[in-house]
């Protein structure tokens, strides 16, 4: 049976997903969907490039599959009305506010869905459109990809073995190399929504706990267009989970030593990070220390090996082989946590995530324990009761 895969979208996260999925065995057709024909014919110039046999890794990817350089059929045709025919999955890649009508025709077709992060900007509309599309019965995955990251996985197995004792402290960092194109500023939802959403989506899932509070804080210190759209280019926040550890987290544009994405876990027994390697863009000033050979340009080469982990995932549901890591639903927490932020940011003090008016005073006088199934207090339910951390924790790569 052939596969015939569609994308919707075709800037920059498109056409990465467009070259990925191509390049995956299994896939005989590829089909670019948009409205502008010059655009659709512009990217397929492109897909045909990237797959040439003669492609050398700038092109087809640091990481393509062993025999990548096959060709599928690769076609186009316009964003109409019966877009979704004969498509047996599509990526949804195109500008935020178009996901929920794009991903409802889809389903409602039966097509299953890999949609881009968010599917909705607003948390009530986060939570109605993930009660609708979960309840269609047709899969869809949302795209978190740093829950296909090889690293971020082997941390969160490390926590939840025991081995690091009683969890003290998690530091977090999500730096770009680059500004945002400033076209892009004003629907990008903000830092908190576009880029830390990632770490407010991970964290947590990371934990296996259910965050309470988050104090956050923020400047323009590098480009007017952020101030002017009502963004910030620099950010810091402080999470607390119910358990009483803290995740801080920072977050910043136009970093110009190189893309810089790590959590470090801080355990009373051991530590674990994942995101730091060879490429870590930051130079040691201890002598004798080496300096990195050389660093991520962006977050698409920095997590080349998670993107094509997700697609390779998405085929895998498809063919009914395994399930969605990251339902519509594992997004509620993120959205919660990054719209809290933001109040956080214009009332200067803690906010609760129970209560968005009230400033958090956590209560510290419980006792932490680490057992075997990961770091939570003692006297409290488990986090896993906790059902939209429960439901991400039961589902693994396949």
């Amino acid at each position: 049976m052939s596969t015939r895969i569609g994308v919707v979208g075709l800037g920059r996260i498109g056409r990465m997903h467009a070259r990925n999925i191509a390049q995956e065995d299994g896939v005989d057709e590829l089909v670019l969907i948009g409205r502008s024909e010059e655009k659709l014919e512009d990217a397929k110039a492109q897909l045909r490039s990237e797959l040439s046999p003669d492609a050398g890794p700038e092109l087809r990817g640091a990481h393509a599959p062993a025999g990548a350089g096959r060709t599928p059929v690769i076609s186009t045709m316009a964003l109409a009305e019966d877009w979704t025919d004969g498509l047996d999955g599509v990526i949804i890649a195109s500008s935020t506010h178009t996901h929920p009508d794009l991903a409802r025709k889809a389903l409602t077709a039966g097509v299953p869905v890999l949609v881009e992060k968010p599917i909705g900007l607003e948390l009530e509309e986060t939570a109605a459109l993930a009660a609708e599309f979960e309840a269609l019965d047709v899969p869809i995955m949302v795209a978190y990809h740093r829950r296909y990251d090889e690293g971020f996985q082997k941390l969160r197995e490390r926590i939840h073995s025991g081995q690091m004792g009683t969890i003290r402290v998690i530091h977090s960092v999500g730096h770009d190399h680059f500004h945002v194109d400033p076209d892009f500023i004003p629907t990008s939802g903000g830092v908190w929504r576009d880029l830390l959403i990632h770490e407010f989506d991970t964290i947590p899932w990371l934990m296996g706990q259910a965050p309470v509070s988050i104090f956050a804080s923020g400047a323009v210190l590098d480009e007017q267009a952020y101030a002017d759209s009502g963004d910030l280019d620099t950010a810091t926040a402080v999470i607390t989970f119910e358990s009483g550890v803290q995740a801080l987290i920072s977050g910043a544009r136009n970093i110009a030593s190189g893309q810089d994405v790590n959590t470090v876990v801080y355990g009373s027994d051991a530590a674990f990070a994942a995101g730091i390697d060879s490429h870590s863009p930051v130079i040691s000033t201890e002598p004798g220390t080496a300096s990195p050979e050389s660093t991520y340009a962006d977050f698409i080469e920095r997590f080349e090996p998670a993107f094509r982990r997700e697609v390779r995932h998405f085929l895998a549901v498809i063919n009914g082989e395994a399930t969605s890591l990251t339902l519509p639903s594992d997004g509620i927490i993120a959205a919660r946590l990054a719209l809290a932020a933001e109040e956080s940011v214009r009332s200067g003090r803690p906010v609760r995530l129970d209560d968005p008016d009230r400033s958090a005073e956590p209560d510290r006088s419980a006792e932490i324990s680490a057992g075997p199934s990961g770091p939570r207090c003692r006297g409290q339910s488990s986090p896993d009761h906790i059902d939209s951390t429960r439901n991400s924790n039961e589902r693994a790569v396949q």
